[in-house]
This record gives structure tokens, C-alpha cells and sequence, in this order.
């Protein structure tokens, strides 16, 4: 099934860990607790266990024509920590809690981009898999807008990540990635009910570039000539989606997210395959435990 506007191949159903989102969108499974913020909900368990399903068809990478389908079940704690939260944030899965207030955060935070088998991608074919990509780094975040005209919360935020991709446990640093971030947040009228939209242009170093679109001399071919990468401009991501609680106990979450490169740095590698991409995403959580101790701000 094409979700890009071209000829798509989509590739195998994977398991493992995924942004959303931000490839990388298990991210989307999460659910939100920050009073200080307006687009986190209130306080709740110290602990929850879930059930969670999350499904992704999308580009392999960043600005390739082939796409894949990715889906992970898997049972899902959630952990409010005064410093630490685990799995409660629709943005990010696991976020150190550094500095807090009315209208600023600074946070450390994590994402996830899936791996992709590179005989499954026409591009790079004979080429290494692409791993597992793990990401982690400072992200600033500042409100701007209180609902007012908007009818929606404001955010700009700065974040600032290190690459690392997994072979198993080895861990291969892959650069670092450079996002400046404006979200807009919607409530719904129902507790926890949520539409967001992001729009998240990315800058990335030469390491970051080269696992993505250097072809090495050792695997050019006639149609893949080799190519250097360099340090610059990825593309922009334009992100919707919604949050819907169904119950007190189950949530859905579902969304789109479009691709923009052109203008990237190596659009002119052998590996830069297409300009816009399409993401799609869904995914449920059913809480089936949690504990009495309630979480402290």
C-alpha cells in the first residue's frame, strides 16, 4: 500500500522497540502527568502495569521511498518518579525531570527509531542493516501561549541528542541531532483528550549523516555510486495526532506524520530516495494495574 504519494515496498512486520515516533513513534504509546505544563495531565499512580499495542508503516529512514510496517505488543509499566518518569509522556517514553516551572522545563530526554534490514530497502540492498537507533540528550521547553486566541497551549522547544545504534548491546556513537520544536495543544473537552500538532525541522552532524546516506567505496555499484555525507539540514517533520481515552482504564492514540526534505543536505546522495515521506501510527493501552502510593510533584 502506497501512504506517500509514490510506489511503495512495504517491508516485513518487525517486533522490538521503536518516533514514533520520529521514524521512532512508539513514543505515541505513552500517556501524559506534569501540573506545571498544560499539555501533561494531572498526577496519578506512582506505579501502573498496561497492556500495550503499537503499530507504525512509514519510511525505513529518513527520506527513503521504501517504507515498513512495524508492530510491537508488549506489556507496559509507567513510573512517575520526582526525577525519573517512565512511559507517562506522549512525546517521550523516558524523560529525566531536571528543572520545572509555570511556563519552562529543562528535561533529559529519550527517543527510539526502529532498525530496518537493508535487503528489504531497493537503495541498499548488499548494504549493513540499519540498527536499532537509540537518542538522548537536554531538551528545553517554554510556553508561550495559554490557550487565548489560539484555543490551544504553545510550546517551543530546543533539543539536542546523541545518536547511538545497537548491534544487540554495543553501543556506536552516530552523532548528534539538533531539533528545534513548535507544538501546539488542543484539549478536547474530556479529561486526558488531546490533539497535537508539531512541526520539528532537524540538523544533524557528519556521523548522524553517514549512517543514514554514505555508500563507502566497498558497496558502490554501477546505479549506487559511492557518497560522503555531510553535517547539515535532515528535513522537517509535520506531525497530528489524538489522544482519545475510551475509559478510565483504556486509551487510544493515533496519528500521521509528514516528511519534509526537501532542500536536505544529500539530497544528492544514492540513498536520498524521496523528498516527502508519510508516516501513519496507532496504537491502545489498557491499564490492568496500579499502585495506591500516588505519585509526588
Amino acid at each position: 500500500m502506497s501512504v506517500a504519494g509514490r510506489g511503495r515496498r512495504v517491508g516485513p512486520v518487525r517486533g522490538g522497540l521503536a518516533r514514533a515516533l520520529p521514524g521512532g513513534l512508539l513514543v505515541s504509546l505513552l500517556a501524559g502527568a506534569t501540573p506545571a505544563l498544560a499539555h501533561d495531565t494531572a498526577t496519578g499512580a506512582l506505579w501502573e502495569l498496561n497492556l500495550a499495542a503499537f503499530g507504525r508503516h512509514g519510511p525505513s529512514y529518513p527520506a527513503s521511498t521504501d517504507t515498513q510496517t512495524d508492530v510491537v505488543p508488549l506489556p507496559f509499566p509507567v513510573y512517575r518518579g520526582r526525577f525519573l518518569r517512565l512511559g507517562e509522556d506522549t512525546d517521550s517514553p523516558l524523560r529525566g525531570r531536571v528543572i520545572r516551572t509555570d511556563r519552562v522545563r529543562l528535561d533529559i530526554d529519550f527517543d527510539l527509531n526502529f532498525g530496518a534490514d537493508s535487503n528489504e530497502i531497493d537503495a541498499r540492498t548488499g548494504m549493513p542493516d540499519l540498527d536499532l537507533l537509540v537518542q538522548l540528550g537536554p531538551e528545553l521547553e517554554m510556553q508561550f501561549v495559554d490557550q487565548g486566541w489560539l484555543a490551544a497551549d504553545a510550546y517551543f522547544s530546543l533539543q539536542l541528542r546523541a545518536a547511538l545504534s545497537f548491534d544487540g548491546l554495543q553501543p556506536d556513537y552516530r552523532g548528534l541531532v539538533f531539533s528545534p520544536e513548535l507544538k501546539l495543544v488542543r484539549e478536547l473537552g474530556r479529561p486526558r483528550q488531546q490533539l497535537r500538532l508539531r512541526f520539528t525541522p532537524s540538523f544533524a552532524t557528519d556521523e548522524y549523516m553517514d549512517y543514514y546516506y554514505t555508500v563507502a567505496p566497498a558497496f558502490a555499484t554501477p546505479t549506487r555510486p559511492a557518497y560522503a555525507a555531510a553535517s547539515g539540514y535532515v528535513g522537517t517533520d509535520v506531525s497530528l495526532s489524538l489522544r482519545l481515552p475510551l475509559t478510565k482504564r483504556l486509551e487510544l492514540w493515533g496519528g500521521v506524520r509528514q516528511g519534509l526534505h526537501g532542500g536536505a543536505r544529500n539530497d544528492d546522495s544514492p540513498l536520498f530516495t524521496d523528498r516527502s515521506t508519510t508516516a501513519v501510527y496507532g496504537a491502545f493501552m489498557y491499564r490492568f494495574w496500579e499502585s495506591r502510593r500516588r505519585a509526588v510533584e
